[in-house]
């Protein structure tokens, strides 16, 4: 899961758009381009994410969370071609994060 985020925020970074997507779940591409009006590939070099280390990631079963450094969390799901991400550039919206939902750059 680690690996993927950090996969992810370096393809973001590099404008890497193809590869930044191949590495989000089905439910994240299908909601980025109808969002967006735009393939994947493109619409994914406009969302900010943040580009800081992995300070923890917490497995659910089929289900991860990858708290970063700089305050940011992701969601991945695991799938047939492994881990993939749901959720990125989530911050909690005030209050413990069990008690309010996130709110995501992106999210399926």
């Amino acid at each position: 899961m680690s690996t993927v985020t950090e996969r992810f925020q370096r393809a973001v970074a590099r404008d890497d758009g193809r590869a930044a997507c191949a590495l989000l779940t089905q439910g994240a591409v299908v909601a980025l381009e109808r969002e967006a009006g735009r393939r994947c590939a493109v619409a994914i070099t406009g969302v900010r994410v943040a580009q800081a280390p992995v300070a923890r990631a917490q497995v659910y079963v089929t289900s991860a969370k990858v708290d970063l450094r700089g305050g940011e969390s992701a969601f991945l799901s695991a799938t047939r071609a492994g881990w993939r991400l749901d959720a990125v550039g989530c911050r909690p919206q005030g209050g413990k994060p069990a008690d309010l939902p996130y709110d995501c750059e992106l999210e399926a």
